[in-house]
């Protein structure tokens, strides 16, 4: 995986006069990682070069976040764009309202496991329990390596309890069950791509700083981007850049040459 920057020059020479789907996870990628996740904003140039971008009939701009859909679109507040939520659970795209990928029959299941994790995990400090739509998450960032660990422990076995409803995802400081069976990044972005292209827009670019974007650059194809966002380390993507900000220098580059 090389830095994008070193290899600007003929990335640039490939983007000039295509057409282009640019796909973003959100928190770590265009928004900084924060303390909560509801402190976590949209920098005000990033804003600025998306709503750019997103006028623009060359590009057609998605993202793909593990966040609840209605919690995204209030953090983004762009129009134009394609929103994924809930690891592609649910969509909302252009022109059509939100979508739930997931069968009603699933929410019993998923009260009994947040009971469960609520009953396990009390009395860990900084250890807090996210309910969503049709996946219950658990954070443990600031918490103590001592109650970090203990809830791993209490993790695996809630995990290993309820492997035919749920499958345990883990991301950045964080874990989460979601719907066995359920899409990853990695699937929602291949239908996503399906519906977008079209013929219209022969190259992807997807950016994302976890774990869970793995998923989403092996499935990439030869003549697509898949760009790690953070500290260089082992990932299938193509290229790296190390901050947000990067991320947003990025944007803005493209703006120059596309809009």
């Amino acid at each position: 995986m090389r830095s994008l920057w070193s290899q600007w020059p003929k990335i640039q020479e490939i983007l000039v006069g295509k057409n282009l789907i640019l796909l973003f996870d959100y928190d770590g990628t265009l928004a900084p990682i924060v303390a909560h996740p509801s402190q976590a904003r949209l920098p005000a140039p990033t804003r600025a070069a998306l709503t750019k971008l997103a006028c623009s009939p060359r590009v057609a701009l998605g993202i793909v976040s593990g966040r609840e859909l209605s919690q995204l679109k209030r953090l983004v507040r762009l129009k134009n764009i394609c929103y994924v939520g809930s690891h592609g659970l649910e969509w909302a795209l252009p022109g059509l309202g939100p979508s739930l990928r997931i069968s009603p029959r699933r929410s019993r299941p998923l009260r009994q496991i947040t009971r469960e994790l609520r009953h396990a995990l009390r009395g860990l400090p900084k250890v807090w329990i996210e309910r969503k739509i049709a996946s219950v998450a658990v954070h443990y960032r600031g918490a103590s390596v001592h109650h970090a660990r203990s809830a791993r422990t209490q993790l695996a076995r809630i995990a290993r309890q309820y492997a035919a409803q749920f499958r345990l995802q883990e991301g950045k400081k964080g874990f989460e069950f979601l719907p066995a069976g359920a899409s990853t990044k990695g699937t929602a972005v291949q239908a996503l791509v399906a519906r977008l292209r079209r013929g219209r827009f022969p190259a992807v670019v997807y950016f994302g700083d976890d774990s869970t974007d793995e998923s989403v650059f092996a499935c990439l194809s030869k003549n697509d981007f898949g760009i790690f966002v953070g500290r260089p380390r082992l990932s299938r993507a193509r290229f790296y850049l190390r901050s947000p900000g990067e991320v947003c220098k990025f944007l803005q580059r493209v703006c120059k040459i596309i809009v």
